[in-house]
C-alpha cells in the first residue's frame, strides 16, 4: 500500500459513520483533497486531537479504494488561539467554507494555501478581523483570476485617482462612466490607495468602505449561500454572544 506525505489545513469535517470522519484538507502541493480518518470519533482515538478544524498538520496518507486514509499526523501549527472568541471562530469558518466552495479537488492551490494560512494565523494572533477578512477576500479572488481593476476606468481605460467601484464590472469607473453601474460605490483617493495596498501584507485595520468592497466583490463571484457567512453576520451584529 502506497504511503503519501503531505502538509495541509483542515477546512471541513463530515461524519462518515459512528467512528469515522471525512476530512477536507487544503494542501500546498496536492490542492484540496478529501480523506477518511477511521476511528477518529471514538473517545480515545489516537489521532483525534490532531484532526481538529483549522489544524495545520503533516499527514501520512495510505491509498484507499475511493478516498485515501489518514495513517498518521502531527501538528505543525495548531492555531488554537482562533478559539479565543466566537467572532474569531466565525471568521475562520467563513474562510474555510469560502475556499471549499471556490477550489475544486486537486486544483493547483499553492497560492490559495498561503492566503488561507496567513489569514488563519493572523486570526490566531488577535489581528483585526475586518482587516483579515477583507484582505482574504480580495487576495483570494485575485489569485483565482478575479483581480479588480484599480488603476484605470474599466470602461475607457483612463487612469484614475478616485472614482466608483463596480462589483458587476470588476473595478473602478470614472465620472464620465458612472452611469454604467448605478450601484457602484464612491471611492475616495485615500480609499483607492488603501485598496491598491491590500495586495501586500494584512493591514492592521481597514476602513469600512474597504471591508464593504471586499465582501461585495466576493458575493459577486461566489453565487452561493454560505452558512458561515450568515453565522458571521449574526455574531458581528451581536445577535449571538
Amino acid at each position: 500500500m502506497a504511503i503519501i506525505k503531505t502538509k495541509g489545513i483542515i477546512i471541513k469535517r463530515v461524519n462518515l459513520s459512528e467512528a469515522d470522519k471525512i476530512l477536507t484538507i487544503l494542501t500546498a502541493d496536492r490542492g484540496k483533497i478529501r480523506v477518511v480518518a477511521r476511528g477518529v470519533r471514538k473517545p480515545k482515538a489516537k489521532l483525534g486531537g490532531f484532526l481538529e478544524m483549522f489544524r495545520y498538520n503533516e499527514y501520512l496518507l495510505a491509498e484507499g479504494r475511493n478516498l485515501d486514509l489518514v495513517a498518521g499526523a502531527y501538528t505543525i501549527d495548531n492555531l488554537v488561539s482562533i478559539g479565543q472568541s466566537l467572532r474569531s471562530v466565525a471568521t475562520a469558518y467563513y474562510i474555510a467554507e469560502t475556499v471549499d466552495k471556490l477550489i475544486e479537488e486537486t486544483q493547483e492551490a499553492s497560492k490559495t494555501f498561503e492566503i488561507v494560512y496567513r489569514s488563519l494565523k493572523a486570526i490566531s494572533q488577535s489581528g483585526d478581523l475586518d482587516a483579515i477578512k477583507g484582505w482574504f477576500e480580495i487576495n483570494l479572488l485575485a489569485s483565482l483570476g478575479f483581480r479588480p481593476e484599480l488603476n484605470r476606468c474599466v470602461e475607457c481605460r483612463a487612469p484614475l485617482e478616485e472614482g466608483w467601484f463596480s462589483f458587476e464590472l470588476g473595478g473602478i469607473l470614472d465620472a464620465q462612466h458612472r452611469n454604467s453601474d448605478l450601484a457602484a460605490l464612491p471611492v475616495s483617493a485615500v480609499e483607492l490607495l488603501e485598496l491598491r495596498a491590500i495586495g501586500g501584507n494584512i493591514p492592521k485595520q481597514v476602513s469600512p468602505k474597504i471591508a464593504q468592497i471586499g465582501a461585495g466583490f466576493m458575493e459577486q463571484i461566489v453565487d452561493r449561500n454560505l452558512k458561515s457567512k450568515e453565522f458571521l453576520a449574526e455574531v458581528t451584529s451581536g445577535f449571538l454572544e
